[in-house]
């Protein structure tokens, strides 16, 4: 593996100055996704609908603290204010319907412009998709872990955001020929771990205050969530590595639906066994 600066014009941007240039996917490929994306879009649509009927009103608050006098004298820690509170079993559904919502954008309405994108090896649909769904999800479960303050919520967001951004320019920074830039992804998974600091320093909080040994199930939540969230960036190390059947980027693309469809139900669920049942 090696970081690379190379401003060639690259096979990408050949077709993009040229669509006539642009291969094309097979049917049998193109099949397979469109039907893989369907199944995922049902399943990720019937678990949010089942969610929705079965979880309870639980609230978190989302909270500021505003100083009320010169900071240089305050004593102690400013008064805590409740913005607004979150229905984390709305918030949960939520998320599966924004996967939902995209697996099926791209196998009706956007199906060709998504299997055009796969041929390129590009798929902006995912990348937006996961900037949503994944940091809605990411910012509940610091939530649940204690985090209400709204400043770091937008941290975490933000830096969740950017891990996706730059697994997009992963993406439009390397095309099918020529070697691989890994600067966006290592810049990514620097950015992705941002949230996982706070949610640690406030699990490890979390034990500190605990007056009896914490269950099971919460450590299997915790190490199961990092485990599940970083699939998705192993997944595109594969794709770029070129390791075994990752060395075609449409298998790369079948194991991301394959991730949505298997990772983000175990996230929903588990939350919901774990602290909204």
């Amino acid at each position: 593996m090696a970081f690379i600066i190379d401003n060639s014009p690259t096979a990408v941007a050949d077709v993009e100055n040229d669509p006539s240039s642009a291969p094309t996917l097979d049917q049998s490929t193109a099949t397979r996704l469109r039907r893989g994306n369907l199944i995922a879009a049902v399943v990720h649509l019937a678990s949010s609908l089942v969610f929705l009927a079965i979880a309870t009103d639980f609230e978190l608050p989302i909270t500021a603290s505003y100083p009320v006098e010169d900071p240089a004298l305050l004593e102690g820690t400013p008064p805590t204010e409740i913005l607004t509170t979150v229905t984390i079993g709305y918030g949960v559904a939520a998320f599966s319907l924004l996967s939902a919502f995209f697996h099926f954008m791209v196998a009706t309405v956007a199906r060709k412009t998504y299997e055009r994108g796969v041929s390129r090896e590009q798929n902006p649909f995912r990348w937006i998709e996961y900037s949503f769904s994944s940091t809605l999800m990411i910012v509940l479960i610091t939530m649940l872990l204690g985090d209400y303050d709204i400043g770091a919520l937008v941290g975490v967001a933000g830096a969740n955001v950017s891990m996706i951004l730059f697994g997009w320019l992963m993406e439009r920074q390397n095309g099918p020929d020529g070697p691989t830039d890994w600067y966006p992804f290592v810049f990514g998974c620097l950015a992705g771990l941002v949230p996982w600091i706070v949610i640690v320093t406030y699990f490890q909080g979390a034990l500190g205050n605990a007056d009896e040994a914490v269950p099971a199930w919460v450590w299997a939540i915790i190490v199961s969530v990092f485990v599940l969230f970083n699939c998705f960036a192993v997944n595109q190390f594969l794709q770029y590595r070129r390791i075994g059947a990752w060395r075609r980027y449409v298998f790369g693309e079948g194991t991301y639906i394959v991730l949505s469809l298997v990772a983000k139900t175990a996230l929903m669920w588990q939350v919901y066994f774990g602290t909204v049942r």
